[in-house]
């Protein structure tokens, strides 16, 4: 499959997402890619903050490879004792992160998408999981193609307190570094299980969506074979027909 059609896909906002998957699943059925097609007709619709993550790419590559680069100084700082890299290293992650911010804040505003503190939450936890992830995760990531919301782990979790925006006084950007208080643990662990289940509700939303698809296109093709069939015999009877025809007039 040309990854122009799937980046085109990932490119549609997520109301127009599922309509746009399940007209490309039957253009690559169409064209004999059937394993293709099952696989694209597994990609689920996005939330608006993947959605918005995905944009990136296209929006402000600059700044993805810089949260990369970052990310990866980050790792190698880690345990070495050069605490002054280290910070420098996470000040270049949360500055690009704030700016990659800004970029997918612009893009849901642009498309008529709720913008909301936990999607924004959602952005920054997704391209921090991505950018501390295996070859193939970091790929999706720089393509705009991530299939799912991401959570980090690990000490990129301890690294990835919100970014400041610019402009942020320093005393906010330093009290934010001692680590979140008890009532905002508290808040952010309800907005976790808010998550979960919204996340549950979408999975099963979804599950029940591809199902319907693949019952559709059974019909269809079912469909197909008897439209197939029904023209065969159509085909037989009409030779039989000039046959019999020929023989009258062979007779005259």
């Amino acid at each position: 499959m040309k990854n122009s059609r799937l980046a085109e896909l990932f490119a549609k906002p997520p109301a127009e997402f599922t309509a746009a998957r399940n007209l490309l699943a039957k253009e690559l059925r169409n064209e004999g890619d059937e394993d293709e097609a099952k696989r694209v007709l597994a990609l689920r619709r996005p939330t608006a903050a993947l959605w918005a993550a995905n944009q990136l790419a296209r929006r402000d590559e600059e700044a993805l490879e810089a949260l990369v680069e970052a990310t990866d100084r980050m790792r190698k700082m880690q345990g070495r004792g050069s605490g002054d890299e280290l910070r420098e290293a996470m000040a270049d992650q949360r500055a690009a992160l704030a700016r990659l911010e800004s970029a997918a804040e612009a893009a849901l505003r642009e498309a008529g998408l709720s913008v909301s503190q936990a999607a924004l939450r959602a952005v920054q936890r997704t391209l921090q999981a991505a950018a501390a992830g295996d070859r193939d995760l970091r790929a999706a990531l720089r393509k705009g193609q991530l299939e799912s919301e991401l959570e980090p782990s690990g000490f990129e979790a301890l690294l990835g307190a919100a970014p400041a925006r610019s402009g942020a006084p320093v005393r906010k950007a330093k009290r934010a570094a001692k680590g979140p208080s008890k009532a905002e643990q508290r808040k952010e662990a309800a907005e976790s299980k808010r998550r979960e289940k919204e996340a549950a509700k979408e999975a099963a939303r979804r599950e029940r969506e591809l199902k319907a698809a693949e019952g559709e296109v059974q019909k269809l093709e079912r469909k197909a074979e008897e439209a197939d069939r029904a023209a065969n015999e159509a085909r037989e009877r009409a030779r039989e027909a000039r046959n019999k025809l020929h023989e009258l007039r062979s007779r005259l």
